[in-house]
């Protein structure tokens, strides 16, 4: 490897470093404490990571799959790596991104490469740039016809090899196309995870390469379209020509490992195209509420009631209106929420970020956050357990329920690792000194890597952990090195990542 190669490495590595915290996944699955340990020796870790990349080492050596509420029933599959492999991956696609997205059309919205700045663009606003452009295309040209589809397990049903063949297509580095070959490969035949990881900016950026056969084909046959992802608007002048195309691209696809969804694939005419495009009163009431209007408030009450007493409750709208509440400080949705909570748990998040603002003028939120962590309903939903956790420790709420509550959660082992983690850290900041003094002895019994680092800053935030220890700590266990040398500096805060706020900049 020559030097310039070693510095268009080093330049990626820094580029997919910089994203940490900004993709899907670390707002649903943050880290608990930010990768503050790996913040504070980032040129050492930068450095042997560096090596790493250098001599091959690019596989993956454990796999964690999480299931992600998409509504009360059925989920969805996040994968969860070691930094150290996430980086990796990350970086050569960083490498790739700018040519990845200088073959892309227009008519692709999704994961757009901002070259100014070095990263993606923000996805919520690329959704809705698309939607907008869609709208348009509707009210100039309202005889065309709409098709609608999009692909069965689209990141899943990626086939690598393929994919391969794409990007040495583009001539991508080498070196980038064999450090994605290698950790694909080994991410597909270590466990139950399959195709390319999911909530990852970095795989969005290969599946825009993967279906870039569809946006050429479909530009070829003269269709004007739009794209995000695997989402996919085209408007056609009859009915006959824009079936015939969905089975041209099926047939397309077919060679991919990918089918278009039955289900979801469907012709609409007339005045029901409108229906199909997103956002539009939701652009205006938006718009209205930045401007101060005085009635668009009670649009959103219209909104979110009609939203909530329409069974399925709407993900998107719900989120909506949320959103636009919390920015007015009302607290309409608070009762609803507290009473509903395990009835959406995939939007906890959203939830619990709305909720916060109202802490202080409504104790009795804490009290209830409290509860929805100790019934039975919520815990069939460990993200929703999570976020709790960090709603709790950001908003200070303790008490001896409480207190009991999380140590259930943290001594047991069945329970996904990523609420133990966050179950750890409340520990260490608001347990007893009586209670915390087991923390050690749980620490050493534990034999997964993520609880055991999470432990070890419960051990410090509750005065248990002297530098001998930490130095024997960081001799003795590779993974725990970094964050054990970090805990020797004596920091004064600890991160905790705040429930749907991205993490600080990492320099």
């Amino acid at each position: 490897m020559h030097q310039g190669e070693s510095e268009i490495i080093a330049a990626s590595l820094d580029i997919a470093w910089s994203q940490i915290g900004n993709s899907s996944g670390d707002l649903d699955l943050p880290d608990p404490i930010a990768y503050a340990d790996i913040r504070a020796d980032w040129p050492n870790y930068r450095k042997r990571l560096l090596r790493q990349i250098f001599e091959g080492r690019t596989y993956p050596s454990h796999i964690e799959v999480v299931d992600l509420p998409k509504d009360r029933l059925s989920v969805r599959p996040l994968v969860r790596l070691d930094l150290d492999h996430r980086l990796t991956y990350e970086s050569a696609v960083m490498a790739v991104a700018p040519l990845i997205d200088h073959v892309m059309p227009d008519a692709v919205y999704s994961y757009r490469w901002l070259h100014d700045y070095s990263r993606v663009d923000n996805p919520t606003w690329s959704w809705v740039a698309m939607q907008r452009n869609a709208r348009e295309i509707h009210q100039l040209n309202p005889d065309l016809l709409l098709a609608r589809t999009d692909v069965t397990a689209f990141y899943e049903n990626i086939e690598i090899d393929i994919l391969i063949d794409d990007l040495e297509s583009i001539h991508a580095p080498k070196w980038a196309v064999e450090t994605i070959r290698n950790f694909l490969n080994a991410f597909n035949e270590l466990g139950n995870a399959w195709g390319i990881p999911q909530s990852y900016d970095a795989s969005g950026i290969l599946a825009n390469l993967y279906l870039l056969p569809l946006d050429v084909e479909l530009q070829r046959a003269g269709f004007t379209h739009l794209r995000y992802s695997d989402d996919i608007y085209i408007f056609g002048r009859d009915w006959v020509s824009l079936r015939k195309q969905i089975l041209t691209l099926n047939k397309l696809l077919r060679h991919r490992h990918l089918t278009l969804s039955g289900p979801k694939t469907k012709i609409i005419e007339g005045v029901d195209i409108f229906d199909e495009f997103e956002d539009a009163d939701k652009d205006a009431i938006n718009y209205y509420i930045l401007l101060g209007h005085p009635d668009a408030v009670n649009d959103v009450k219209v909104l979110f009631n009609q939203t909530v007493s329409e069974p399925p409750v709407r993900t998107r709208d719900l989120k909506f209106c949320l959103t636009q509440l919390k920015y007015v400080r009302d607290d309409y949705a608070v009762n609803w929420l507290l009473n509903n909570m395990d009835e959406v748990p995939h939007i906890s998040r959203e939830a619990l970020s709305y909720l916060e603002i109202f802490q202080t003028a409504i104790p009795q939120i804490g009290d209830a956050i409290v509860d929805l962590l100790g019934t039975g309903g919520i815990a069939m939903y460990p993200y929703a357990q999570q976020h709790l956790l960090i709603s709790m420790i950001n908003q200070q709420i303790d008490g001896h329920y409480a207190e009991d509550v999380v140590w259930e959660l943290l001594l047991d082992r069945n329970k996904d690792s990523f609420v133990r983690e966050f179950a750890a850290r409340y520990i260490g900041l608001f347990s007893s000194r009586d209670k915390t003094r087991t923390l050690r002895q749980i620490f050493q019994e534990e034999s997964n890597p993520r609880v055991r680092r999470a432990l070890l800053i419960a051990c410090y935030e509750s005065g248990q952990c002297p530098n001998r220890w930490l130095d024997i700590v960081a001799a003795s266990d590779p993974f725990l090195s970094h964050t054990a040398r970090y805990l020797k500096g004596r920091p004064s805060g600890i991160p905790i990542p705040a429930t749907g706020k991205r993490y600080v900049q990492i320099e």
